[in-house]
């Protein structure tokens, strides 16, 4: 089931933190976290999701707890351009951005048991005869080796001690 809405006075770089958070829930979850929000879009988007649940249940008879958000897509809308004045005479742009959404909810199945796991099976080196006995590769790959601990690369601290000493 596809609503969509069009227009939306509404930047879509601020609707998208939200869609961006709904999307993969399921309906009745969806409903609580915009229900509770405090950002403008949020009323928006419950009001959507509600209508989009109340067209699945009279179209196509699917109960709530059946249906989760597959995706919410927010696309640019017309950009209206206005000029507010500045100092010596200049003029700057204002942009009041809008909106398009749509939002797709699909019926969810039970839950597999290999929900959220990769597909197949990821390569695995074996160990060896050789490779137990100490002989073998010494190199990357190798049972002897010892794992390396990993390097913090974020945060404030590291960063002043990657630079060039004066």
């Amino acid at each position: 089931m596809k609503v969509t809405l069009r227009h939306l006075g509404v930047a879509p770089r601020k609707v998208r933190l939200l869609a961006a958070l709904v999307k993969g829930m399921d309906v009745k979850s969806a409903e609580r976290e915009l229900a509770v929000h405090t950002k403008r879009s949020a009323p928006i988007l419950l009001k959507l999701l509600r209508s989009a649940i109340a067209n699945a249940r009279h179209n196509f008879h699917v109960e709530n707890q059946h249906m989760r958000v597959k995706d919410v897509r927010v696309d640019a809308g017309p950009v209206s351009s206005r000029f507010r004045a500045r100092a010596f005479g200049r003029a700057a742009p204002i942009r009041r951005r809008a909106s398009h959404i749509s939002l797709i909810l699909e019926t969810a199945s039970a839950p597999s048991p290999m929900r959220g796991r990769k597909t197949g099976s990821p390569a695995v080196r074996t160990a060896t005869a050789e490779d137990l006995r100490g002989g073998g590769k010494t190199g990357k790959g190798s049972v002897t080796e010892k794992p390396r601990p990993k390097k913090k690369t974020s945060g404030f601290m590291p960063r002043i001690f990657q630079r060039k000493a004066i």
